[in-house]
């Protein structure tokens, strides 16, 4: 991380939002092929996969919903880890808009702001959020592990060249004009940018996806358990990937990188 940036360039988790906090656990616990921990439905708005370099969070805004502050469009895609919550919301405040000032609990402190494209995001400090997770066992042939997380954007010039300000990592303008741009992390999931939903007039967005080895199992896999297939596998320069559907209609990737 450059030394003047105060947010990693590192995503700690992915937000999924959820109407159905049990029925959502479910359905990627399913997915996932690990246990249900009902010790995380205890009534909080939220359930959280350990997952190694990412995780992942079902988040139904029950408790945000109760402010009369909060907007939908406040909800973030993912979290941005921090050292230090109030050197980090300061130096955030020259680069986008602070959404409410910092939130703080035992262990933990959090705010969300927004990009300049519209896109929110939050950034978290938490004790011991620095270590790194095992792998996960799992029953599935998909992976217990997010390989990318996708910010869908209109202008990618713009937004790599502000996202790479925020992280403090180099930009790399001759790589702009394709339609995924990598923004380099330190660890965890890749960062991608995507404008493919642009390029092709597409009004839905992936928002992440799931690693596998094996993608025609991992298809077999969801498709025996009536996981719900928004489109089947594709193959393109050496990757192959196919997109599922929870039960909120989030879209779910599984990709394969293909010798």
């Amino acid at each position: 991380m450059n030394s003047t940036a105060q947010v990693q360039n590192r995503i700690a988790s992915v937000f999924v939002h959820v109407t159905d906090l049990r029925r959502a656990a479910a359905w990627y616990s399913e997915l996932l092929g690990v246990a249900l921990r009902e010790e995380r439905l205890n009534g909080g708005p939220v359930y959280w996969f350990d997952l190694p370099g990412t995780g992942l969070i079902l988040d139904t805004n029950a408790n945000n919903r109760k402010d009369p502050q909060w907007r939908e469009d406040m909800q973030p895609l993912l979290m941005f880890p921090c050292d230090d919550i109030d050197a980090a919301y300061a130096y955030v405040k020259t680069k986008a808009e602070p959404l409410f000032e910092p939130e703080r609990h035992t262990g933990m402190a959090y705010f969300n702001f927004r990009s300049p494209d519209g896109r929110a995001y939050m950034v978290c400090w938490s004790q011991g959020g620095g270590e790194d997770v095992a792998p996960v066992h799992s029953s599935s042939p998909i992976v217990p592990r997010i390989g990318g997380v996708f910010v869908n954007v209109r202008d990618m010039k713009a937004a790599a060249a502000w996202i790479s300000d925020l992280l403090g990592v180099p930009l790399r303008e001759e790589d702009t004009g394709d339609s995924i741009y990598i923004v380099p992390t330190s660890r965890g999931a890749d960062l991608l940018l995507d404008d493919n939903r642009v390029r092709r007039g597409e009004t839905f967005e992936i928002p992440f996806m799931f690693d596998s080895h094996d993608i025609d199992a991992a298809y077999a896999y969801a498709t025996e358990r009536n996981l719900s297939v928004f489109h089947g596998i594709e193959r393109h320069g050496g990757v192959a990937y196919f997109t599922l559907s929870d039960p909120d209609g989030n879209l779910v990737m599984v990709c394969q990188e293909e010798a």
